[in-house]
């Protein structure tokens, strides 16, 4: 056996062999058509190399003119089944240049068989046995045919056409092998277009070797193919091993939804439902069937579905929205549930996902935690009233003083054999006056022990010092305490109950003024001042007298004094009166001598 006879019987098999492979991937995936011409293109190189090996073993004219009209049947098959491959494979060639080379080839077949002896001679003269790979074969001599032209053009037309499927996908990058393949295309298509012309022209002496150049493109373009198997195997195992995953997944997110203690739902952004777990079929009662067919709008009393549909709106648009309303059961009966709805996109279109949690148990708990706690501040209220109760005679002292003075003043005047009555209608309408505020302080004290309520109203804090200064103003004198007022004139309006409110003042200052009784030379000096602290204005009443011991917040408590003679509950009313209007009373050391007592007031909310 020859090398001749080897070379080309090689080159068939492993044609065959290729063809075999990529026709059975072929046969797995229809859709892989690139597979399909490869095959065919290995066939027809197989039997191209059939062919090659027949002629020059052929010392016959008229077989070896058959031999070469049947080899030119297979060269036609091979170039259609090349552009076929580039068509599909790189997915990138003009039509134009496909079509153009399908019909030179096409033509230069139909002259092979229409005339005579073939296309590329006019006549054949002789064949020549000449060594070739060291053998002897046979090659052909002849007058070269002017319509061999017609072959050439379609290889060159065939070698563009490569080109320019190689560019195009290379820009495209749909093809990580593109450059590969159509390069080697377009070089073992030069290559075979140029020994084709020097072996039928007379400039070498050697057989025509189409098969070998197709052999080339094969190789290159199995090695692609196989390498495209190879990924594709690998993107399939991946896929498998995703697919696991993701199952494994799913059954963990089913058995996620199904532990939830709460109605887990999936809707559309029609409020279609879409998923559900089973807790959501036995806390509205219906079934899997059922509810497939409902929205959510179904499960929600008549009176309510506008809140709902509202509430979905808002959390499509804004990211997520949470909603309480009634649920309607399938039996009749309806419970208070909380859901938490959130935006989520499955397969391109919006939905809301969410949980919805029975909190009735929890609303009726809180209302009678609400019930119980007003129970226990009108139980509170009501202690006391009876404790306070002896408190509204410390509270209207004062208002009384003043009374029992301007009365004994009266009787003064009314020995006089001729009394002024001018200065005794001054008296009257002081008592009337003071026997008024009495009143008001009595109805303002127990409207607040009562209600926990004060009756607000605009009130200048200016006035609130004016008015208890102005009471307190003779006491102040005899003592010979000195008052100084530190504040703005330009303070903000509070709002208060006037009343209450002076009465506090008018406590810590008298208090003041009975902590300074024993400041003996030292001077008994009263600090008023008013400072605003954002949406409250801090009122502080300051002495220099003997200081707070060791009492500490125990002067707040009840009938706590130390006083010989005290109630021990001024400064408890203060702080309940203080509280009430949703402030503070406080107290502090001073640094020398004396406290100091501070309390907050809301300012008037036009006044921020």
């Amino acid at each position: 056996m020859n090398w001749v006879t080897i070379i080309w019987s090689m080159t068939a098999a492993a044609s065959l062999t290729l063809a075999g492979v990529h026709g059975f991937a072929w046969l797995r995936q229809r859709r892989q058509m690139a597979s399909l011409m490869f095959c065919i293109m290995a066939v027809t190189t197989a039997g191209m190399a059939g062919c090659e090996l027949w002629t020059m073993q052929q010392t016959d004219m008229e077989a070896y003119a058959h031999a070469l009209q049947w080899y030119n049947l297979m060269r036609w098959i091979v170039t259609l089944a090349l552009v076929g491959f580039i068509h599909f494979y790189l997915g990138s060639g003009r039509p134009w240049l496909e079509w153009t080379v399908w019909g030179l080839r096409t033509l230069s077949l139909l002259v092979n068989f229409i005339f005579s002896p073939m296309v590329y001679y006019t006549s054949i003269e002789e064949l020549v046995r000449i060594r070739f790979l060291g053998t002897e074969v046979t090659i052909v001599e002849g007058i070269p045919s002017p319509l061999s032209i017609i072959g050439h053009l379609s290889l060159l037309v065939l070698a563009a056409y490569l080109v320019d499927a190689t560019w195009r996908s290379a820009q495209r990058g749909n093809r990580p092998g593109a450059v590969r393949v159509g390069l080697s295309a377009v070089f073992f298509v030069l290559a075979l277009s140029i020994q084709m012309m020097f072996a039928l022209w007379g400039f070498i002496d050697m057989p025509i070797v189409a098969s070998l150049f197709f052999a080339g493109i094969l190789v290159v373009m199995g090695i692609e193919l196989s390498e495209d198997m190879l990924r594709s195997a690998k993107l399939a195992e991946d896929l498998k091993t995703r697919e696991r995953e993701l199952l494994g997944e799913r059954k963990l997110t089913d058995a996620i939804f199904e532990s939830a203690p709460g109605m887990l739902y999936l809707q559309s952004a029609d409020g279609s439902m879409v998923r559900w777990n089973s807790q959501h079929e036995r806390v509205t009662g219906y079934s899997n069937t059922e509810t497939s067919q409902m929205r959510a709008e179904d499960f929600c009393v008549e009176a309510e579905k506008e809140i709902l549909k509202e509430a979905r709106t808002i959390a499509l648009a804004q990211g997520g929205h949470d909603v309480e309303f009634d649920l309607a059961r399938r039996d009749g009966r309806t419970s208070r549930h909380f859901f938490r709805m959130v935006p989520v996109e499955v397969a391109g279109e919006p939905h809301l996902v969410g949980i919805g949690i029975d909190v009735s148990s929890q609303r009726e708990l809180a209302a009678e935690t609400e019930r119980q706690r007003e129970r226990m501040a009108q139980i509170a209220r009501v202690a006391s009233v009876s404790e306070l109760s002896s408190s509204l005679a410390h509270e209207i002292n004062q208002p009384l003083a003043i009374i029992l003075s301007n009365a004994q003043a009266a009787q003064r005047l009314m020995t006089h054999e001729t009394p002024d009555l001018n200065e005794l209608r001054e008296i009257l309408e002081d008592i009337v006056s003071a026997d008024i505020r009495a009143a008001d302080v009595i109805k303002r004290l127990r409207s607040i022990l009562r209600q926990g309520k004060p009756a607000l109203e605009t009130v200048s804090p200016h006035a609130l010092f004016d008015q208890a200064l102005s009471m307190v103003q003779p006491e102040l004198k005899s003592a010979s305490v000195q008052v100084s007022r530190r504040h703005s004139k330009k303070l903000p309006l509070i709002q208060a109950d006037r009343i209450p409110i002076e009465q506090v003042l008018l406590n810590l200052i008298k208090n003041a003024c009975e902590a300074m009784e024993q400041n003996g030379s030292r001077e008994k000096s009263l600090s008023l001042t008013c400072v605003n602290e954002g949406a409250w204005l801090r009122f502080s009443v300051r002495d220099n007298g003997h200081g707070l011991g060791e009492e500490g917040d125990k002067i707040f408590e009840a009938f706590h004094t130390s006083k010989p003679k005290g109630l021990g509950l001024g400064l408890t009313i203060c702080q309940t009166i203080i509280r009430a209007h949703g402030g503070n009373l406080w107290s502090e050391r001073n640094k020398s001598h004396g406290a100091t007592f501070h309390f907050q007031l809301p300012i008037v909310p036009e006044n921020l």
